[in-house]
């Protein structure tokens, strides 16, 4: 049934339902007179109708339930008072029940439904991706960084510090060649060594905090100029190391003997070692470089001695492990034998690099960092004056047979082994003839201003050596090989010098 229907009829309905009770009222309320009920009983037994009207009006059939309510769950009617019964004839005897009007029920309003909004889909969630590390920031380039060439062998590197700096770090072409701790808002000057003439080196200098981070990183490069004049030499002009022989010099009663005794025999083993196994290594320091006291493991440990050590020092590689430092701000040089880093040496003296050549006074007996006393790095070739085409200072030499107990002027000790007036002492010179022709020779570059360097300056005997032999500097401490650049590779066999044509210049006791 269509609700509008439905409303029509319920209506009807309760319209009858009214009239019905009406009519029980006036009929509880009104006492007839008994004409008027036998008019209404003959009336009713002659209509037809009348009993199904009464049974229509008290059929539970003829009601609704309320919307929502089952049949025979309507709310029970408020109990009417029952009045004085009149007497009916017998179809009135069975009192018709009371009705009390069915209050009329508030049409329920069946709202209008809202329309339910169609939910939002949700979105499936977007995978969040693996972050990818962010990179590390690149420091911000330090200001100011300047790189300048000093000659042909240097370099400084200038930078005004930042509050914040505690170390910087210096490197040359990829390798360490310092790291210093600075004081924040200073300017650093530190000066780079053992740089190639006409050279381009790169350089990244560090600024780091009290954390270790570092707050500047600059890059820069140089490039050397050529030579000028002569490679510096060390040693004062007035050390032994620097004065030529004379014209005419006084030679020793026992040249010949000692010539062919500790020289001629061991000519076939004769050599040249700018190796870093048996050369000499350098190295230079600025004030800023780490501070070391060098502890001492067996002799001359008397003496306290400190030095200002660059990080990339290194010593030979073979059993002497020597190691020569120099600050030529303050003219001073470390010599190390069996030297071992961070630091310490078998024995360590500190000289002069400006000075005498020696660890003490002519006619003084003291120890040094080669047998004879001298300064270590005295009488080494380098590669720069191989390049350059001469040497400026004498030579210092090896050999077996060393005269013991018996010191020659310059030297100040003595390792000699043979009791043997035929062993030359440490300290002789020896000289090459200068009248020998050696550039009329078949040798190579390199010999040939070796040669000339022994006739003009000579050399001095140094050490008890497995042969003879005149030193180099090792290569170990420059980071490049210097040697190649001079045309020397390796060691050099200086058999084919003409042994039997060197003397001994005289011999002074000491």
């Amino acid at each position: 049934m269509k609700r509008q229907a439905g409303r029509a009829l319920t209506s009807f309905i309760l319209i009858l339902l009214i009239l019905g009770a009406t009519l029980l009222v006036v009929d509880a309320g009104i006492k007839l007179s008994p004409g008027l009920v036998a008019a209404s009983q003959t009336k009713a037994s002659t209509s037809p109708n009348a009993s199904n009207s009464l049974t229509a009006l008290s059929s539970p059939k003829a009601s609704k339930s309320s919307p929502g309510k089952k049949l025979g769950q309507s709310p029970k009617p408020t109990p009417t008072p029952t009045p004085t019964p009149i007497p009916l004839p017998t179809p009135w005897t069975t009192p018709l029940p009371s009705f009390s009007p069915t209050p009329t029920p508030t049409p329920t309003v069946t709202p209008t439904p809202t329309p339910t909004p169609t939910p939002t889909p949700t979105p499936a969630p977007t995978p969040t991706p693996t972050p990818t590390p962010a990179p590390t920031p690149t420091p911000p380039p330090g200001s100011g960084l300047s790189i300048v060439a000093l000659n042909s062998y240097s370099s400084q590197v200038l930078w005004t510090l930042p509050a914040t700096t505690t170390r910087v770090q210096i490197l040359r072409s990829g390798r360490l060649i310092d790291n210093v701790a600075v004081a924040g808002g200073t300017a650093l000057a530190y000066t780079d060594y053992l740089l190639w003439q006409s050279t381009t080196y790169s350089y990244e200098v560090k600024l780091l905090n009290a954390s270790g981070a570092v707050i500047a990183d600059q890059t820069a490069s140089l490039t050397t100029p050529a030579q000028s004049g002569s490679f510096p030499r060390l040693y004062s002009a007035t050390s032994f190391w620097n004065t030529p022989i004379p014209g005419s010099p006084a030679i020793d009663p026992n040249s010949a003997g000692m010539v062919s005794r500790s020289l001629t025999t061991y000519a076939g083993s004769a050599n040249f070692a700018p190796t870093n196994d048996w050369g000499k290594a350098i190295a230079y320091a600025n004030p800023v470089s780490t501070l070391f006291a060098i502890a001492c493991t067996l002799y001359d440990c008397g003496t306290a001695v400190s030095s200002h050590i660059p990080s990339y020092a290194q010593p030979t590689t073979g059993s002497d492990h020597h190691l020569i430092v120099i600050t030529p701000g303050a003219n001073t040089e470390v010599d190390m034998w069996l030297a071992a880093p961070a630091w310490s040496a078998g024995s360590r003296y500190l000289t002069n690099s400006a000075g005498w050549g020696a660890d003490c006074a002519q006619g003084q007996h003291c120890g040094g960092g080669v047998a004879a006393g001298y300064a270590a790095f005295g009488g080494v070739v380098r590669p720069e004056e191989i390049a350059q085409g001469h040497i400026d200072h004498a030579l210092f030499f090896t050999t077996p047979y060393t005269r013991s107990g018996f010191i020659a002027c310059p030297a100040t000790h003595t390792d000699g082994v043979a009791n043997d007036v035929n062993a030359i002492p440490e300290g002789a010179r020896i000289q090459l003839d200068p009248s020998f022709n050696v550039d009329a020779q078949a040798w190579p570059r390199w010999e040939k201003i070796i040669a000339h360097a022994l006739q003009t300056y000579g050399a001095y005997l140094g050490d008890t050596g497995g042969s003879v032999s005149f030193p180099g500097e090792a290569n170990i401490n420059r980071g490049y090989d210097a040697w190649a650049l001079a045309g020397v590779s390796g060691s050099q066999s200086l058999a084919n010098l003409p042994w039997s044509q060197f003397r001994v210049l005289q011999i002074q006791a000491c």
